[in-house]
C-alpha cells in the first residue's frame, strides 16, 4: 500500500505542478530537488537512530506523516490558492518521511528474514513493488484524468494509512545489534564516520557504491524531465503517461522472478555487470521515442518493460549483497550513505537536466541517462574482483 501511495504520488505531483501551476522545466527540477535533498539532511540522523532503536514506530510514523500531509494540495486547490511553493513544501515533507521509511524498511528485513533469505524475501518484496509500479502510475494517471491531479494525491493519502495500519500487525519482536566498540552515546559524526567507513572500506561495497550512485544521477535526468517529456513533446495523455509507467513494473515483476535464479546459475558479480549493462542499453529508447502518440508509446514501453526488468535484477543483487556484506550493527548507517549519495545527486542531476533541456532540448538531456547508466555498469566491471562470484 506503501509504494502504491508512492507511485501515486510521484506521478500526480508533477501532473499537478504542469496542468495546474504551468510548470516548466526548472519548476519540475526544483520540485524533484525538494522531494530528495530535504532527505539528505536527515539519513545520517535516521541511519544511527534505526541502528539503535525499534524500526517498526519509525515506518509507521512515516506513513501517518505522509499522510496528514498530502491533503494539503487539494485542500489549496479547492480554495484557489494551489501553488508551486506549496508544492515545493508538501514535497520536502513527503521526501524525509520515505526516506525514513527507507531507511528502517532496509534493516528491518534483515531482521525478519534472518541473511539467508534475503536474496529471496528481496525478491519476493521487489515483486510487490512492480505491482505497485504497475498499478500505481496508471491509477495515478486514471485518477489525474477523472478527479483532477490535487484530487488524485488526496486519494494518495489513504494509501499510507492503511499501510500504516498493516505494519502495525507486524508482532515479530526486533533484534538490536549494539556494536562492542562502540561508544555508549554516538554523536552524530561518528554516525557519518561509521556509515562512510563500512561502505568505503570493503572493495565490493565501494563499487557496489560508485555504480549505484553513478546510476541514481543519471536516472535523475529522467526524473524532472521524462512526465514533461511525454506530456509535452510526444503528445500523451495523463491515462497513456501513467499506462507506460506502469508496464515498468511488468518488468519489474520479470526481473524480480529471475534474479534470484540469474544470481544462482551466473553468480553474483555477473548478474550484476550484465543487468546493469543491459538496463543502459535500453534507456536510449527514451530520446529516440517520435513524435507520433502510438509509436512513442511502443517506445517507452519497450523501455519500460526490459530496462526496468534488467535494473531490477540488479537492484534486488545489490540490496541482497549489501545486507549481507556488511556487518549488522552499522546497516543502517550504511544505507544512510547510500540515501545522502542519491539524496544529493539527485537534485543536481534534475537541475543539470534541466539546463541542459531549457538550453539544448529534452531529447539531448534524456540522451545523457543512457550515458551515465552505462558509466555505472563501467564500475562494476572496473572492480569485478572485488566482487564475489557466488
Amino acid at each position: 500500500m506503501s509504494a502504491i501511495g508512492s507511485r501515486i504520488t510521484r506521478t500526480a505531483l508533477p501532473m499537478a505542478a504542469i496542468l495546474v501551476t504551468g510548470a516548466g522545466a526548472y519548476d519540475l527540477g526544483l520540485l524533484t530537488v525538494a522531494l530528495t535533498l530535504p532527505g539528505v539532511l536527515l539519513a545520517w540522523f535516521g541511519g544511527g537512530w534505526v541502528d539503535r532503536h525499534r524500526r517498526r514506530p519509525l515506518l509507521i510514523a512515516a506513513d501517518l506523516v505522509r499522510a496528514a500531509v498530502l491533503p494539503a494540495i487539494p485542500l489549496a486547490a479547492f480554495a484557489g490558492r494551489l501553488s508551486l511553493p506549496l508544492l515545493y513544501i508538501v514535497a520536502a515533507i513527503t521526501g524525509v518521511a520515505t526516506v525514513l521509511f527507507t531507511l528502517a524498511d532496509h534493516v528491518l528485513i534483515t531482521d525478519l528474514v534472518g541473511r539467508k533469505r534475503l536474496l529471496d524475501a528481496n525478491s519476493k518484496r521487489e515483486a510487490i513493488d512492480a505491482f505497485a509500479e504497475i498499478s500505481g502510475p496508471a491509477l495515478g494517471g486514471a485518477l489525474v484524468a477523472w478527479l483532477t491531479a490535487p484530487l488524485a494525491i488526496a486519494a494518495d493519502a489513504a494509501t499510507f494509512i492503511v499501510s500504516a495500519l498493516l505494519i502495525g500487525r507486524i508482532r515479530k519482536r526486533e533484534t538490536i545489534v549494539h556494536a562492542s566498540a562502540s561508544p555508549s552515546r554516538p554523536s552524530f559524526a561518528d554516525d557519518v564516520r561509521t556509515g562512510i567507513r563500512v561502505v568505503w572500506n570493503d572493495p565490493a561495497i565501494r563499487a557496489l557504491f560508485l555504480a549505484t550512485s553513478t546510476l541514481m544521477l543519471a536516472m535523475s535526468f529522467m526524473a524532472s524531465l521524462y512526465t514533461l517529456f511525454a506530456l509535452r513533446d510526444l503528445g500523451l495523455t495523463p491515462v497513456e503517461l501513467g499506462i507506460a509507467i506502469g508496464c515498468g513494473g511488468i518488468g519489474g515483476i520479470v526481473g524480480a522472478v529471475t534474479a534470484e535464479p540469474a544470481a544462482k546459475r551466473w553468480g553474483a558479480r555477473r548478474t550484476l555487470i550484465g543487468a546493469l549493462a543491459i538496463g543502459a542499453l535500453l534507456q536510449i529508447m527514451i530520446p529516440l521515442a517520435p513524435p507520433v502518440p502510438w509509436l512513442a508509446l511502443s517506445f517507452l514501453i519497450t523501455t519500460q518493460v526490459f530496462g526496468d526488468g534488467a535494473l531490477t535484477v540488479y537492484l534486488i543483487n545489490e540490496t541482497t549483497l549489501r545486507q549481507r556484506l556488511l556487518p549488522p550493527e552499522a546497516l543502517g548507517r550504511a544505507a544512510a550513505t547510500w540515501q545522502v549519495s542519491t539524496g544529493l545527486l539527485t537534485p543536481i542531476g534534475a537541475l543539470a537536466g534541466a539546463a541542459i533541456a531549457e538550453n539544448f532540448g529534452i531529447r539531448p538531456a534524456l540522451s545523457v541517462l543512457a550515458i551515465g547508466t552505462a558509466l555505472a555498469a563501467l564500475w562494476l566491471t572496473m572492480g569485478r574482483r572485488a566482487l564475489p562470484s557466488r
